[in-house]
């Protein structure tokens, strides 16, 4: 059922939609400037990798920290798996988890709490009910079509290393990974918009890679390495060695896409033995 809610009610509704999040929390939101409180919410949610927070701002293309200051952008790149999407023609705002959501007049701006008469329409449902058609429904779908075709500003997923067992698969969280940042294109002073060929459905919700089994290591005879044959780094086939140029031609063409030099590989360009993410481009052979 969905309510109505005004001054102090509509306020508590958002800190909760922010605070009870489990696995997944959409902000969106024009303009965003966060104060200590706003902090304390989302500190909460700092360590826990899985939860994906997805960001929504906009305005101010001219002058993008009107709408999203620099401190307040890099205090959301500290989250262990977040999305960030920039809509310059952004007015609506929402606000919503796998729980609960809002549609309402207010800004993640401390101001507008503090200050402005607003209103918005609260719907809570079970994780059933997000099948059925309501208003809170359409506007969590359409927000996320939003989030899915605009540009992406920055990304950042958690990392897990998967082992096989017997029956079943392992799965542990080892850290987070920046997989895309355009920061510089919105906060430099001579600052370009680009159009990212990819949107956000493209990117993974996680990174797996498999764990590296410890063995003892085999010394290789000098005499039996053959210097003039490499290995590509990311798919493993024979190349002519040169650390300068680690990758095949087919592989190449796909790095220099995005072109960056410390993007993880999976072998080594000297042996080929699988590297689990240890070479790149700056890094081609393994110690």
């Amino acid at each position: 059922m969905s309510k109505f809610l005004t001054g102090n009610d509509l306020d508590n509704a958002i800190y909760d939609t922010i605070w009870e999040a489990d696995r997944i929390l959409m902000i969106v939101s024009p303009f965003i400037k966060l104060d200590d409180y706003f902090k304390k919410l989302f500190d909460r949610h700092l360590n826990n990798h899985k939860l994906h927070i997805i960001i929504v701002f906009g305005k101010n293309q001219n002058n993008v920290r009107r709408s999203l200051s620099k401190r307040d952008f890099d205090y959301f790149k500290q989250f262990q798996n977040i999305s960030i999407i920039y809509v310059p023609n952004l007015h609506a705002k929402y606000y919503g988890n796998e729980k609960q959501g809002i549609i309402t007049s207010i800004n993640l701006y401390d101001h507008s709490f503090k200050n402005n008469i607003e209103f918005g329409v609260f719907s809570e449902q079970n994780i059933f009910g997000k099948l059925k058609p309501n208003a809170d429904n359409d506007a969590w779908n359409k927000c996320r079509e939003i989030a899915d075709t605009n540009e992406v500003v920055f990304i950042k997923r958690p990392v897990y290393h998967t082992k096989k067992l017997l029956v079943t698969l392992s799965k542990n969280f080892v850290t987070s990974e920046v997989i895309v940042d355009h920061t510089k294109n919105y906060y430099s002073s001579g600052h370009t918009f680009e159009t990212e060929t990819k949107k956000l459905p493209d990117f993974p919700l996680e990174i797996e890679r498999e764990s590296e089994d410890l063995k003892r290591p085999t010394r290789v005879r000098k005499e039996a390495q053959n210097p003039s044959i490499g290995y590509c780094i990311r798919t493993g086939k024979k190349i002519r060695y040169n650390p300068k140029e680690p990758l095949s031609k087919t592989a190449w063409l796909s790095w220099n896409e995005y072109r960056n030099p410390d993007y993880p590989e999976k072998y080594c360009h000297k042996t080929g033995k699988k590297s689990f993410g240890k070479t790149s481009m700056s890094n081609p052979i393994l110690e």
